[in-house]
């Protein structure tokens, strides 16, 4: 059996869901298939950034039921050094930027919702859309032709040629497509090894008025992580050797549970343990000629940060207008060599912030070795940037033509602080607008498929634009205050929401022929 379509997309996870959504929205035919019997079962990322929210609200995908689902900012809001859970606490950090405030500067603040809780809403969204999901369907091989795809899957031995246009690899960090494709991972394939117990318990006697969403555990006998996900289930992570075997008897799994915790009578309930290796790897390449990867299958992130899952739907965000524009024939083919220059550096930046908080956090255990009250109070305010990456998940900028300052290196002003800014390649700054007496983000004046040119109050119109004054208001001077531009001004935006160009003096961006 051969069918054709536009876009295969190898694997279901939130990245993939996206890309799927996203190439539909766009008028394109596509399939997703996943090896798994279902959606993720259990925690596995949880932070969920604000950017990654403004993909989806673009999308159209029901955003304020999913931020419903996240833990509240009030109960996921710190972050703790323990000895165990419920003993002393040695020091206690803020986590990330969630409150009101923040909606000055994103519609959607970051929050924490565990992937098993989101995946099955984003299968249900996408499914909502007439598109299902292709459970327990193995990815083979492929052959790739001048212009098309074949690619063979299998299905209860069932073995089906998939002919598509192009097929993105969102199938995770073994992912058989880059295999397929001869792409290779740079960087540490083996920083450490961890085990995993997802539990369940009702620890509100045990954390008291101590309430986060991390819990590092410093006691000697009790190292390792506890991250809450809300509704009474937990996950405790804890560095073990790479030849490590967890053990599947569930009392031994609750001995170790309840030896991280003080003595209290709560019920403790298994529910699944896994184990896995922290790396930080990047793909030499993103493209191979009509094959493209997406998310954990071009980028591995230590997870001190959060930065994968958000890394891999904002990689579609980028790709998927441009497969567009290519499949129409509105672009050449070399639209999507861009893909890889613009976010293959933005994966390097987040693996350099992940690795330096995963190494910046054994100062603390450091500290504890040395018995140094005032060096563990110094190595614990050191974690601020680590818990703190508001400027590295929305200041990220693409180096396009007409910008005039490189990307800085890294530092912690650059990773902690976000500055709004219209330079070429930078997210188009948020802003409160009024259009048809409906309060709507500016990021909601861009459209999915085409550039969108937005003009000052002033500015002489001739052509296809979005004006101040005339299509939304403007009640808080967003272009002035925020953007910095002349009333006469006029800057183009990208589909995926980045700048593409600025004008900042008077001058027609629509010239008469």
């Amino acid at each position: 059996m051969t069918t054709d379509i536009d876009v295969l997309i190898v694997g279901a996870g939130p990245v993939g869901i996206s890309a799927a959504m996203l190439l539909h929205k766009m008028g394109h035919s596509v399939r997703i298939i996943e090896r798994r019997e279902g959606p993720q079962r259990a925690p596995a990322a949880h932070v969920i950034n604000a950017r990654t929210f403004e993909v989806w609200r673009q999308i159209g995908v029901n955003v304020d039921h999913l931020r419903s689902l996240a833990q509240d900012p009030q109960a996921a809001g710190q972050v703790h050094w323990v000895t165990k859970l419920g003993g002393t606490v040695l020091g206690s950090l803020p986590y990330e930027r969630q409150g009101d405030e923040m909606l000055a500067v994103t519609p959607t603040p970051l929050r924490n919702l565990a992937q098993h809780i989101l995946e099955p809403v984003l299968v249900d969204e996408l499914s909502g859309m007439g598109i299902m999901v292709e459970y327990s369907t193995q990815w083979i091989s492929m052959v790739q032709g001048d212009e098309n795809v074949d690619s063979t899957v299998v299905l209860n031995g069932r073995e089906e040629i998939i002919t598509s246009r192009f097929v993105l690899g969102c199938d995770g960090a073994s992912s058989a497509v880059r295999r397929a494709s001869g792409i290779a991972m740079e960087g540490p394939d083996n920083l450490q090894s961890f085990a995993m117990i997802h539990f369940s318990a009702d620890l509100t006697s045990v954390t008291h008025d101590c309430p986060g969403v991390l819990y590092w555990l410093c006691d000697q006998g009790a190292g390792g992580t506890l991250i809450s996900h809300g509704d009474n289930e937990w996950v405790y992570m804890h560095p073990v050797d790479a030849n490590h075997v967890i053990s599947q008897s569930d009392e031994e799994l609750e001995a170790i549970v309840r030896s991280v915790l003080i003595d209290a009578p709560v019920d403790i309930k298994i529910l699944k343990t896994s184990s896995w290796t922290m790396t930080s790897q990047i793909a030499e390449r993103y493209r191979d000629g009509r094959v493209f990867l997406v998310g954990d299958a071009a980028h591995r992130f230590p997870p001190s940060g959060g930065m994968g899952l958000n890394s891999g739907v904002q990689d579609a965000h980028n790709l998927a207008w441009k497969l567009h524009a290519v499949i129409t024939g509105q672009s050449p083919d070399s639209l999507l060599d861009t893909y890889d220059p613009e976010r293959r550096p933005v994966a390097q930046r987040n693996a350099q912030a992940s690795l330096e908080n995963a190494f910046k956090m054994i100062e603390v255990f450091e500290a504890l070795g040395k018995l140094d009250q005032e060096g563990l109070t110094d190595a614990i305010n050191n974690q601020q940037t680590h818990f703190d990456m508001f400027g590295l998940q929305m200041g990220f900028r693409y180096e396009l033509e007409g910008s005039t300052t490189p990307n800085a290196p890294l530092s912690d002003d650059i990773i902690r602080n976000y500055t709004p800014s219209t330079e070429p390649g930078c997210r188009l700054p948020h802003g409160w607008l009024t259009r048809n007496d409906q309060r709507i983000s500016s990021l909601d004046l861009i459209g999915l498929t085409e550039a969108t040119v937005i003009a000052g109050p002033t500015a002489e119109v001739d052509g296809n634009c979005l004006q101040v004054g005339r299509d939304f208001d403007d009640p808080d001077n967003w272009w002035g205050k925020v953007l910095g531009l002349s009333s006469d001004a006029y800057i183009t935006v990208r589909p995926d929401q980045h700048v593409a160009s600025c004008v900042a003096e008077s001058r027609n961006p629509f010239p008469k022929e």
